[in-house]
């Protein structure tokens, strides 16, 4: 009966043991639960916040694109509206010119015209012209007696004179500049020293 009883307490510690083993890894497989649980939870939390912020991001790519697209759209009219604005400046001044052209064509075809009446329509257009340059800010270059200046010249022979060196002797064709844009340089003949 002994035997029997201590297989009984042997059996019973047995149990306890398996039980209180049972226990604990029910209780710890329930704190990995529990942490897996969290765990889950925060990367819900975390990609949750990520996709927010994804769309914010989004959203203010897409409103700078779009300013972005209105801004050059803008600055497309803008350059056409001035490019429009300047040809339609020069082409009223040219007006002006053709006027005084056709009169003077039509005073050409006068039997009884004069040298004087030609040559005062013809000082008319260059005074009109002038006047024309004047407005669209075009300005003159006649750099007679000028020291030579690469930039604005074009030298087309050189000449010995007493002169200093690398002075402008004549003018073979004005030059012209549109404020500081030089439309075309003026031809002329410089100085170099004599032998």
């Amino acid at each position: 009966m002994k035997n029997k009883e201590s297989k009984e307490n042997q059996e019973n510690q047995e149990n306890i043991e398996n039980s209180k083993n049972n226990a604990e890894e029910h209780h710890e497989s329930n704190i990995e639960d529990n942490e897996k649980s969290e765990s889950v939870s925060e990367a819900e939390d975390a990609l949750e916040s990520l996709t927010r912020e994804n769309v914010k991001l989004n959203d203010l790519l897409l409103r700078s694109k779009a300013e972005n697209d209105n801004l050059q759209k803008r600055t497309l009219k803008q350059i056409q509206q001035a490019q429009l604005y300047s040809t339609e400046k020069l082409s009223s001044e040219l007006l002006m010119i053709m006027d005084s052209l056709e009169a003077a064509n039509n005073l050409s075809e006068d039997p009884n015209l004069k040298l004087e009446s030609l040559i005062e329509g013809n000082s008319l257009l260059l005074k009109t012209t002038k006047e024309v340059f004047e407005k669209l800010g075009i300005e003159e270059i006649y750099p007679l007696n000028d020291d030579f200046d690469p930039e604005s010249h074009q030298a087309m022979a050189t000449k010995e004179s007493e002169a200093d060196e690398n002075k402008v002797l004549e003018v073979m064709q004005k030059g012209y500049k549109l404020k500081s844009k030089l439309l075309r340089p003026a031809l002329v003949i410089v100085s170099k020293k004599s032998k």
